[in-house]
């Protein structure tokens, strides 16, 4: 009897643990993002949420300066090849004029990755190689901007070379040919916006 109760706990304990590995809720830094203070802003963990502020606001700005400047990532406990369901919450103060902010997907370095972002009524996947653009899609999708913050729930979908983000349950892009071989993701900020992240979940 006290065998059985006893390996009861240990799978208890065990499943806990899984769960606790596959969400961060950045009340710890336990999947190890990359936290820093620079004069273009900073990225750091503070009150349960991954805060970005980003000082910049230069216009003539490259992809790969936006990746490198104020942005954080980290290496997910998952094989991306296997296909995944992430979702996060992000909230942006006063959503409007150029203000960026977006997810880092397939992430090897700054020069390397994609990026998802949301600009002018248009949501974009970007895929950068090198440091420059190598691919674009885009589709239309439109943010109610103005209000003093914006709570959006995102959930990037990847299954066998097709990726879906949703934005709030709706979708924002559908992209088809889109490899992802790296568990690399994270977040950036642009054009003196502050945004928080917080609860990045991994479902499958």
């Amino acid at each position: 009897m006290k065998k059985i109760f006893f390996l009861t706990v240990c799978c208890v304990m065990a499943a806990l643990a899984s769960n606790a590995q596959l969400k961060e809720t950045f009340d710890s830094n336990s999947w190890q993002w990359s936290e820093y203070s620079t004069q273009l802003g900073k990225a750091y963990i503070i009150d349960g949420v991954m805060r970005l502020e980003s000082k910049s606001d230069k216009t003539d700005v490259t992809y790969a300066d936006m990746v490198g400047n104020v942005a954080t990532h980290a290496y997910l406990p998952m094989d991306p090849e296997k296909g995944f369901e992430i979702k996060c919450v992000a909230t942006v103060e006063k959503f409007e004029g150029k203000k960026l902010f977006g997810l880092i997907m397939d992430y090897i370095d700054d020069m390397n990755c994609l990026i998802f972002m949301i600009h002018d009524d248009f949501a974009y996947l970007y895929k950068m190689k090198e440091g420059n653009i190598v691919g674009q899609q885009r589709n239309q999708f439109k943010l109610q901007k103005g209000k003093k913050q914006t709570a959006l729930d995102i959930n990037a979908i990847y299954m066998g070379g097709e990726l879906e983000i949703r934005v709030n349950d709706v979708q924002a892009l559908k992209c088809k040919y889109v490899p992802i071989t790296s568990n690399g993701f994270g977040f950036f900020a642009y054009g003196k916006c502050k945004v928080e992240f917080d609860d990045v979940e991994i479902l499958n």
